[in-house]
């Protein structure tokens, strides 16, 4: 509530201003063609602007103008329609949005940045990928594809997404648009930008949404039994017969919702940015309703606060940036589960995380044909990772909770470390036609040491329409405190708490190394009016991959003090190899004085080995949670005041993580059915002056599908797919005053 208050003031206090705002308007991507998509400059592939084409990286660039033709509420919503993503829904209860990267699995494994500045976990503990990234205020989001520690430093392993915001000096004006929609639906954003003196400007944006969830057990009644246990209060667990002792409603009540706030200043020379997100999920998702209790009293809430402040400045010939970077994550105390593993009863957690930064960045056109970009990072952290399920809501950091059903303290694990890093980049055009770039960067972690990551690639346009690219890069995954350090487990007492025991306990290991990982790359673009082609192919080697747990290592032990049966704990183990490309189609026609069509299809493959001991006798075995085809085909057609963007999404078998024994006798990967889903999106532009409406239908085959959860036939609580919503509609209307 106080940041829809927050909203309604800014509109009533903003919206005379607006009608008086300069009239500047920035670049016009509206009736782009495909040499102007081709043109845009971005600045992720080397944090310089250069353009999308020359950029020694596979980069996808998604605009402001197909953002809004194509109805994107969230950033979840334009990763499912990236050809090298699969994006799972409601398939983990810490990671209930779940990407998986040209086959690599892991939203810890992609950084998402707003205009440069980290905006995810600034210690990478899980923070799912909702509507609290402000894609309705973005220019453009460029998606960089690859290994790029080059550059950034830890985390950067699969993929960087940097959010661009527009200039409130080019976009000048109010904006707010609302939608409401079946089950419950409703999104509202807010945007007012105003030039601020002769050269600055100022950007205020925020989103509200909330999302009460289709009752999945109606349309999935297979899975979900009618929500016996809820209605009897009797929970048939995979432990036996359990009761909660907190009433259990019995209607299905997973409420989403999620908010963020923004604002950007431009003035004197620097650059100020706030930005605050919000979500809030169930922790129920995935879990079979004997086992789980889907009421909204089993959630996860998670805030994050970012603060930066940034100075470009001429120093002779070389731009030097400053930046101090502030960040701050939450899982609200009030978060937990209700499920067979906390014995039917309400649990709570907490996590807390926070990173102080200061970057020095170095750019220097030294020629013509040379550009050099250098610089250095000294970050600081602080982290309490995820602990033991709770039996209250610890009430302070320097006071710790009691595990559930007992009275044993769980100790939070304060963990301090520091990181400083240096980099360096060169890019030389060789000749004319042939640019070379050659860089890496450094890293020391008082955690785990040293890292060096080095980066090259060559970029050929033999002739004009043609453009080549290859690229080789590493990359290192830092264990995150709450890989380290999250532990749970459960603790059982016969004598009313003088002594316990456990079954099992997952502990903590503070001597995990990084993950690594090196890529070879080569991407080809060829213009064939009015077509553009592109081709992609990633051949990656992975070490010292992490898992959260190691069968060979489990043993029977204690924790607290106390006997446990089973004592297990994450570990570097085992190695893995990727490979595969997209095939990608795109054009743009014109027709008429109004008409335009921006068409687009791509298929993507993917596959790779995994070599673990513990599951295939030569230690090999196919990678899993993951897809090795998809296409997805979408056109977005503008006729007069008209737009209409359907898009489809056609996935494959999904490969989960579980084992069968194939007809060889040897392990082969379990699947879950694949699937194919339209969305579409119509908008009327200018109906009044000012005001356009839309509407957009979601799953419009209403399809049933499932998308995949990792512990699919390995965990027997847990469903065979996570069953994913049917068709709804949603209808708003958007008003803008210039």
């Amino acid at each position: 509530m106080k940041l829809t208050t927050l909203l309604v003031a800014v509109t009533c206090v903003t919206t005379a201003a607006a009608a008086a705002a300069a009239q500047n308007a920035g670049p016009d991507l509206t009736r782009a063609t495909l040499e102007d998509l081709m043109s845009v400059t971005i600045t992720t592939a080397t944090r310089s602007a250069e353009g999308l084409a020359q950029a020694p990286a596979l980069v996808r660039v998604v605009t402001e103008q197909q953002i809004e033709r194509r109805g994107y509420r969230s950033l979840a919503d334009i990763l499912k329609d990236v050809p090298e993503f699969k994006v799972d829904i409601a398939g983990d209860q810490d990671y209930p949005t779940e990407l998986t990267v040209q086959g690599t699995r892991g939203a810890s494994r992609v950084i998402v940045l707003l205009d440069g500045i980290r905006i995810s976990s600034p210690t990478n503990e899980p923070l799912p990928i909702l509507a609290n990234y402000p894609v309705h205020s973005a220019r453009q989001i460029e998606i960089l594809f690859g290994p790029a520690s080059a550059l950034y430093g830890a985390d950067a392993f699969s993929a960087v997404i940097n959010i661009i915001t527009r200039d409130g000096a080019d976009a000048p004006g109010f904006s707010v648009s609302t939608s409401g929609g079946q089950f419950g639906l409703f999104n509202q954003t807010m945007s007012y930008g105003t030039r601020v003196g002769r050269n600055g400007s100022l950007l205020v944006a925020g989103q509200i949404f909330y999302d009460r969830q289709p009752d999945l057990s109606r349309y999935y009644p297979a899975d979900f039994g009618g929500l016996q246990a809820q209605r009897t209060g009797v929970f048939n667990t995979i432990f036996g017969p359990m009761v909660s002792a907190r009433p259990v409603s019995p209607d299905y009540d997973i409420p989403v919702s999620a908010h963020s706030l923004q604002a950007t200043l431009r003035a004197g020379g620097f650059q100020f940015t706030l930005f605050q997100s919000h979500s809030r999920e169930s922790t129920a998702v995935a879990n079979t309703p004997d086992n789980t209790v889907y009421n909204d009293a089993a959630f996860n809430r998670n805030t994050l606060l970012v603060g930066a402040v940034a100075y470009p400045r001429q120093v002779g010939g070389v731009t030097s940036t400053t930046t101090m970077t502030a960040s701050r994550h939450e899982l609200d105390p009030q978060s937990g589960y209700w499920n067979v593993y906390s014995n039917l009863e309400k649990s709570f957690k907490y996590a807390y995380g926070s990173m102080l930064q200061a970057d020095e960045k170095l750019s220097w056109r030294a020629g013509a044909r040379t550009s050099i970009t250098a610089g250095a990072t000294v970050e600081r952290f602080f982290s309490i990772p995820q602990g033991a399920d709770l039996n209250a809501p610890i009430v302070s950091q320097d006071q710790p909770g009691t595990m559930l059903g007992t009275n044993i303290v769980d100790d939070f694990y304060k963990i301090r470390y520091m990181n400083t890093g240096a980099y360096g980049q060169i890019q030389y055009g060789l000749t004319p036609t042939v640019t070379a770039t050659l860089g890496g960067r450094a890293d020391y972690n008082t955690r785990f040491g040293a890292t060096v990551n080095p980066r090259a690639g060559i970029v050929v346009q033999p002739r004009a329409g043609t453009t080549l690219k290859l690229l080789y890069g590493t990359a290192y995954l830092a264990p995150s405190p709450y890989q380290e350090y999250s532990h749970y487990g459960s603790f059982s007492s016969t004598d009313g708490g003088a002594t316990y025991r456990s079954d099992y306990w997952h502990v903590p290991n503070p001597t995990l190394k990084p993950q690594r990982k090196e890529t070879l790359e080569a991407n080809l673009l060829q213009t064939l009016q009015p077509f553009v082609i592109s081709v992609s192919a990633f051949y990656s080697r992975f070490s010292d991959l992490i898992v959260e747990a190691d069968t060979d290592m489990a043993q029977t032990g204690t924790y607290k003090g106390w006997p446990v049966a089973y004592v297990d704990f994450p570990a570097n183990e085992g190695r893995q190899t990727t490979y595969g490309g997209t095939l990608g189609v795109d054009v743009v026609k014109t027709f008429g004085r109004e008409g335009r069509i921006e068409g687009r299809a791509a298929i993507s493959v993917a596959d790779g080995h995994v070599w673990n001991d513990e599951d295939s006798t030569d230690g090999r075995l196919h990678i899993g949670g993951m897809v090795p085809l998809q296409m997805r085909l979408g056109v977005d057609v503008d006729l007069g005041k008209w737009s209409l963007a359907p898009r489809l999404a056609i996935v494959g078998t999904q490969r989960v993580f579980a084992t069968a024994i194939g007809a060889d006798g040897s392990p082969v990967r379990r699947t879950i059915d694949g699937y194919s889903t339209m969305d579409v999106h119509l908008r009327r532009r200018r109906v009044f002056k000012g005001l356009d409406a839309f509407l957009a239908i979601e799953n419009l085959l209403d399809a049933r599908y499932r998308d995949i959860n990792g512990r699919a036939f390995i965990n027997p609580e847990e469903l065979v797919g996570a069953p994913q919503n049917p068709r709804r509609i949603t209808a708003g209307f958007e008003i803008k005053v210039r």
